[in-house]
């Protein structure tokens, strides 16, 4: 199997086309290494879609020799001039001078033979993607992902109360945002007591006019500051989304808000991963301490996937932790082969009164163990975008041993 091709890959690309068939088979061929979108060749439609998606590579179809009153060339000279980051691959014949030369004066800096070979295809890519100059600083999005190798091991609730700890706390308190990309029916509505009408379907339908402050208007947000979109609302549960979608619309999120944090339940499909794993500054697994557990988690990702990136991406949080269970954290992550960066404990009785109330447990109750494990795990992942924590003033030391007495005396 392909690896994903340059893991700081954060944006895909895309092909300019008219011929839908050639680019479902280019796209195709890519699809193991990095997210492709097909994109009509119309000028609006082709910078508004520049706009919202932010490639670092533009490849063009030459056979769509004219559109409108432009030409292909003209196109790819208008898309030199208004986007200069954009690296443009011309995609023809070879055997064509004339094209070749046309392309390259139209700004291409590397031409693909259309009969060109899959290996061949990704090779150029490769090479083009290493002399981007498209820096990491320029996106200002860091987006975390938690997955479990089955459904309810606690990555719900650790995910609802990461994001709103890091919203609480962070100094950019507006720009954060929870990616609820779970396939089973969301909860957040009843989680934090909103009303929630806008879902990634309603994003990727109108991803073209997608902006930054329209966005924020409609989205659901709690009153910690964070913002809330789910994979779906309740009326419109049973459409669905390809991985390329969700690809692209995250990748314009990723210019729309520096914190998110998603529930990745969609990770477990392994066609999802390599369109969203590159995406992703980091994935936590959640893992409690169950053998059959752990086996579930080893079976999330294939080798091949841990090997495309770096050993830094992934990291292991034990959940429902429970000292007094033969099987400690350690050990887990020794199986599952990722670092543990965070134990979380067991909390069902609060967890269950949290949801009740629609108010997560770390904002409701903050020095309860559950509570200081998440802004622990916090503190790990983001220590430069977190603001200190609050318990670790003075003042609330002692208020915190205050507690402690009042609750011996009780």
């Amino acid at each position: 199997m392909n690896k994903p091709i340059v893991d700081s890959h954060h944006h895909p690309i895309i092909i300019v086309s008219f011929d839908d068939d050639y680019a479902a088979k280019f796209i195709h061929e890519l699809e193991s290494a990095c997210p492709t979108v097909h994109v009509s060749p119309l000028m609006r439609t082709l910078q508004a879609s520049l706009e919202a998606l932010q490639p670092s590579i533009a490849i063009f179809d030459l056979q769509a020799i004219k559109t409108e009153e432009h030409s292909i060339f003209d196109i790819m000279a208008s898309i030199t001039e208004g986007f200069p980051h954009v690296r443009k691959i011309a995609l023809g014949y070879q055997n064509m001078p004339a094209q070749v030369i046309s392309a390259m004066k139209a700004g291409a800096c590397d031409f693909l033979d259309r009969e060109a070979s899959p290996q061949e295809i990704r090779e150029t890519i490769v090479r083009q993607l290493r002399q981007s100059r498209t820096t990491q600083s320029e996106r200002t999005g860091h987006a975390i992902a938690l997955v479990s190798g089955r459904d309810n091991e606690g990555e719900s609730q650790i995910v609802a109360n990461l994001a709103a700890h890091i919203a609480s706390a962070s100094s950019r308190s507006d720009d954060v945002l929870l990616l609820d990309l779970n396939l089973e029916n969301s909860r957040l509505e009843i989680e934090f007591n909103v009303e929630i009408t806008y879902s990634v379907h309603d994003a990727i339908n109108e991803l073209l006019r997608l902006d930054k402050a329209v966005l924020k208007n409609v989205l659901a947000r709690h009153e910690s500051g964070l913002f809330l979109l789910p994979l779906a609302t309740r009326n419109r549960h049973d459409e669905e989304v390809s991985p390329q979608e969700l690809a692209t619309l995250l990748s314009t999120l990723r210019s729309f808000f520096s914190i998110i944090v998603i529930n990745a339940g969609c990770l477990r499909n392994k066609y999802c991963q390599p369109y969203l794993i590159p995406l992703c500054d980091q994935v936590l697994v959640v893992c409690p301490q169950l053998i059959g557990s752990v086996r579930d988690a080893l079976d999330i990702f294939g080798d091949d996937v841990r090997a495309s990136s770096p050993d830094t991406k992934y990291s292991l949080i034990v959940s429902h932790y429970d000292p007094d269970i033969d099987l400690a954290a350690n050990q887990v992550g020794a199986r599952i082969g990722f670092p543990l960066v965070a134990t979380v404990p067991r909390a069902s009785v609060a967890l269950a009164n949290s949801h009740n109330l629609g108010q997560p447990l770390v904002l409701s109750a903050p020095r309860s163990p559950y509570g200081r494990a998440i802004r622990h795990l916090a503190q790990n992942l983001l220590p430069t975008l977190v603001a200190e924590d609050a318990e670790t003033s003075p003042v609330s030391g002692l208020l915190g041993l205050l507690d402690k007495m009042k609750q011996k005396v009780a």
